[in-house]
């Protein structure tokens, strides 16, 4: 499992031929995101210690959901364009 590093994003307009397409590097969203979790991490740990949670069990939890998260393809058809999203 590894963590998503690039997202494209594909828009198709019905009434045009144009197709827009944006690859988007999910590497800069992580990097812009650490400090907050740096920041939330002890908050986090005190709200495990006072539900009586195990923190770690839980930190995995989520990075085994974020790794499931590369493969995934969404598409949205709708009248006026179709969205088409692939996470590697």
């Amino acid at each position: 499992m590894t963590v998503p590093m690039l997202a494209i994003v594909q828009i198709l307009p019905a009434k045009s031929r144009r197709t827009l397409r944006l690859w988007v590097p999910l590497f800069l969203v992580w990097l812009l995101l650490l400090p907050f979790a740096v920041v939330l991490l002890p908050l986090y740990f005190v709200m495990c210690a006072v539900m009586d949670i195990a923190p770690f069990r839980t930190l995995g939890a989520f990075f085994a959901v974020l790794g499931s998260v590369a493969g995934t393809h969404v598409e949205v058809d709708s009248p006026d364009a179709s969205v088409f999203i692939h996470v590697y």
